[in-house]
């Protein structure tokens, strides 16, 4: 009988400790990718967003004039002045560069290379030979074509590579616009987090079960009952199931032996450790929603910036799918004079000419989400009562802008104006282009004729 309560006692203790260490790994694992997933994912939009920004203050027509020599020293001095700003005010920002491929996808002339503390910058014309995770990508996606981000552990460290292709005016390819960011310390420290936390859980492991182990036979099916009556209430649904589940584990309030009592305080730290990993979780998740949000907010008017209307686009080609003919509707505008004010004036009147026309058309379209696609262009998606009444909408705008350009009693760069063009989506459309397409073209016609008879200029 003591043979086999012993062996008893040791299997319980060897499946019990095994499914437990099972369960903390699948969870710590699951975390662990979680967390570099999120981090790629943030550090990915963030890249995108630079390569935006930085592609910005390049003259992508002049590149081929860089490479062949024959260019404006101090345009080319004062674009790469431009990027050298983006590794000093964003920290993350490993390298900045930008490079013409060869065609045989093994090598490439540099263009731009930003300066870094850590690195001797490239100069214009300089060869250098792409990684290999580069050329696979150029020959999987073909030279000129935007390729995959990239991670890989390299003698640097653990980089995030974004790129961009860069396509002049004429759209011909004219090279690629790259950052890296070393995400080495990042990878680090959720190593860390998972790492300190599978010791402590280890260590409650052992206390629990060997605890566990010389009680087995001592009076345990009262309070073991117990137990299992409370946790096969448990619910997870909700942040409130899990602050219930404690309150309900801490109601047994069990008092027996030690290694009764042990065992049930190490459910109870337990639960509590996972209510707490429960909040910062949701504070992390609520930053990232944050950070988030303000990368898609443009910084002078507050509307929505080029980033959010690309999520928007996924939104949008969903209801073309699901229904056959959506009720959707842009407006695309453009302001008139921003040029002139900025010249005559000076930018600071720009800006506020610019919130000032973003503001007639925040009171006019209320229902509707406002996206600033440039520095003077704006396409607003009709949502709501805004749809239904677009037409009315549009004369409305149109009127109340002819009423501002034309009224002199206000100061010139109070005198909002800007070119609209309606267009809503067809059952023959195949997408969004043809819809975006038509509202261009009537916008252009728009300001075609507010030039001819004003003879305004951009």
């Amino acid at each position: 009988m003591l043979k086999k309560l012993g062996t008893l006692r040791i299997k319980f203790a060897i499946v019990t400790f095994f499914t437990y260490l099972l369960l903390v790994g699948a969870t710590l694992i699951a975390c662990y990718l979680r967390f570099s997933a999120n981090m790629i994912s943030s550090y990915e939009q963030h890249g995108y967003e630079i390569l935006n920004l930085a592609s910005a203050d390049i003259i992508i027509d002049h590149i081929p004039d860089y490479l062949s020599g024959d260019y404006d020293t101090a345009e080319y001095d004062r674009t790469r002045k431009k990027l050298d700003l983006y590794p000093e005010f964003f920290e993350e920002v490993f390298y900045l560069y930008a490079y013409y491929p060869h065609e045989d996808g093994l090598n490439a002339t540099y263009i731009f290379d930003a300066e870094v503390n850590h690195d001797d910058a490239y100069k214009l014309g300089d060869n250098y030979v792409l990684e290999h995770d580069v050329v696979d990508q150029l020959k999987r996606h073909g030279i000129g074509q935007p390729m995959d981000t990239l991670t890989d552990n390299t003698e640097w460290g653990y980089l995030l590579t974004c790129s961009k292709p860069l396509v002049d005016s004429n759209g011909v390819f004219q090279g690629y616009l790259l950052v890296d960011f070393d995400l080495t310390k990042a990878r680090q420290e959720n190593q860390w987090f998972i790492l300190r936390l599978f010791g402590l859980i280890m260590v409650l492991m052992l206390i629990v079960f060997s605890l566990g182990v010389h009680t087995v036979n001592v009076r345990i099916t009262e309070p073991i009952e117990k137990i299992y009556h409370c946790l096969s209430k448990f619910r997870y649904s909700s942040h409130k199931d899990r602050e219930e589940n404690l309150k309900k584990l801490r109601e047994l309030d069990i008092h027996t032996n030690p290694e009764i009592q042990s065992l049930y305080e190490a459910l109870l730290t337990s639960a509590d450790a996972s209510l707490r990993y429960i909040n910062e979780y949701r504070n992390v998740t609520e930053k990232l929603g944050a950070a988030k949000e303000k990368a898609y907010t443009d910084v002078l008017t507050g509307l929505r910036n080029k980033a959010a209307f690309e999520d928007k686009v996924s939104e949008l080609l969903g209801r073309i799918d699901s229904s056959g003919s959506p009720e959707i509707a842009v407006i695309m505008a453009d302001l008139n004079n921003l040029k002139y004010i900025n010249d005559t004036f000076g930018h600071k009147y720009g800006d506020e000419f610019i919130i000032g026309s973003c503001k007639v058309m925040t009171t006019f379209c209320r229902n509707s989400e406002i996206y600033r696609m440039g520095g003077d262009e704006f396409l607003i998606v009709l949502e709501g009562e805004d749809y239904a009444n677009r037409q009315l909408l549009l004369q409305m705008m149109k009127s109340h802008f002819i009423d501002t350009y034309t009224d002199e009693s206000r100061e010139p760069w109070k005198r909002y104006s800007a070119s609209l063009g309606l267009a809503q989506y067809e059952s023959t459309d195949t997408g969004l282009a043809e819809m975006m397409k038509r509202a261009d073209e009537a916008m252009y016609e728009e300001k075609s004729a507010f030039k001819e008879k004003y003879g305004s200029y951009r």
